[in-house]
């Protein structure tokens, strides 16, 4: 979950950066760990607000600087993601925010952040399950179910989707799994260097040649394989999809 801190008070801003760290320290599931971005004037997180799962905002020290003007232009980005406004100098709750903005006193208490935390998570898990791709430039966004599967080249992972396009994410392969977590164990390793959704499974033959429904051929690893077969048992194909035909010369791509 990726958290956008925007307060011009370099001591709170620091001190919540640490609180939320602790945080995450806790967290089980590697997919809701959580990844803070820390701004003392809020430019640079309004290029790029889609990117944030959480806002916590406080701007009462910078001259010409309206925290109400930054819900705005965060609301006008169409951002459903929480806002919180952090009380300190400024009561914000006399203003006039929109009606889902939450508030959160300052100093901050563990368990009143605790509770703000647990119901940007929940809203999270709400939504569309999509999967973030980290571009040097951009963050794009793209549902989970459309990735076919994902493969390394040099530090960077190539996401093979439906529609046949083909995303880089920069990072390894093992992070794109990471960010995946706990919820989506149809991802599998096919080999050292492939990772699938089994769910795009099309055929598996009896010299572990996987084919997935974009047409693209695999060679699974044996343990890889047994894996393999044990997802399709507790999640069946929808239609018959035995490939014991296909010839042993089927390309393979690694």
């Amino acid at each position: 979950m990726h958290i956008a801190i925007c307060d011009d008070n370099y001591g709170d801003r620091h001190q919540m950066e640490r609180l939320l760290r602790r945080e995450s320290d806790k967290e089980t599931d590697s997919s809701m760990m959580y990844i803070v971005h820390s701004y003392g004037s809020p430019e640079v997180m309004l290029s790029h607000p889609k990117s944030y799962d959480l806002f916590f905002i406080d701007m009462c020290n910078t001259e010409g600087a309206d925290a109400l003007d930054i819900v705005k232009s965060l609301t006008a980005a169409e951002v459903t993601a929480p806002i919180v406004m952090c009380v300190s100098g400024i009561d914000y709750r006399q203003m006039d925010f929109p009606e889902n903005t939450l508030f959160l006193d300052k100093p901050v208490k563990i368990a009143d952040l605790r509770e703000i935390l647990e119901g940007a998570k929940a809203k999270l898990g709400s939504a569309p399950d999509r999967i973030e791709l980290r571009k040097v430039t951009e963050t794009i966004y793209v549902d989970v179910s459309d990735v076919i599967y994902a493969n390394e080249k040099r530090d960077d992972t190539m996401v093979h989707l439906t529609d046949g396009e083909v995303l880089m994410s920069i990072g390894k392969l093992w992070l794109f799994r990471r960010s995946l977590g706990k919820k989506h164990p149809e991802f599998i390793y096919a080999n050292s260097h492939n990772l699938i959704n089994c769910t795009h499974i099309k055929s598996v033959n009896k010299f572990r040649i996987l084919t997935l429904s974009n047409g693209k051929h695999l060679l699974l690893s044996k343990s890889a394989n047994e894996n393999v077969k044990r997802y399709l048992e507790e999640n069946p194909l929808t239609t018959d999809k035995s490939s014991e035909e296909e010839e042993k010369n089927d390309p393979v791509n690694d």
